[in-house]
């Protein structure tokens, strides 16, 4: 994972360490956009129990034994400085329990699938700042030709009287551009 000194002060994020399992961004950072948390919406909303929107999010409440896609768009810049920057990856900021874990993260532009990020168990507070967790790299940074979305997959399982409830918290994301 690659953080540069600007992009800390801009997102005001502690340094973090570099993977080494993952390649750094060699281009120059262009942009980061962001999506609120509260424009997230569920694909089946049949599915969900409750939903709270607040200053700080959107939570939702899912029925048991179910499973939904959300959905975050993005309005993705076409142009900057005259060329076409380059989506290069995406942060997730959410918090979740251990009985609704994020099981698939998917980069679309328009109806094109970018990158299918599938049998993930993502749960805990990842609100704070970019983690291995939250992060999410093309494996070769892409110019966008209809627009941004990304899709999170959540389960809810059976409730066998366990605790924490079954909920998922999205406060934003963000999406990196390169030139």
């Amino acid at each position: 994972m690659f953080m540069d000194r600007r992009q800390d002060k801009i997102l005001n994020w502690p340094r973090m360490k570099i993977s080494r399992s993952r390649t750094p961004p060699t281009t120059p950072l262009k942009a980061i956009i962001s999506a609120h948390g509260n424009v997230t919406m569920p694909e089946y909303p049949d599915r969900i129990d409750e939903t709270s929107r607040k200053g700080w999010g959107a939570t939702f409440w899912g029925k048991e034994s179910t499973t939904n896609w959300f959905h975050i768009p993005f309005s993705a810049p076409a142009l900057l400085d005259g060329s076409k920057p380059l989506f290069s990856r995406a942060f997730l900021f959410f918090h979740n329990t251990s009985r609704s874990p994020v099981i698939a993260v998917h980069l679309y532009d328009g109806p094109k699938l970018l990158r299918a990020f599938d049998n993930l168990a993502l749960f805990g507070d990842h609100v704070a700042g970019a983690t291995q967790a939250n992060t999410f790299n093309l494996k070769k940074p892409v110019e966008l030709h209809y627009g941004l979305g990304i899709s999170v997959n959540v389960s809810f399982p059976r409730d066998t009287g366990e605790k924490p409830p079954r909920w998922i918290l999205f406060t934003s994301a963000l999406a990196e551009f390169r030139s």
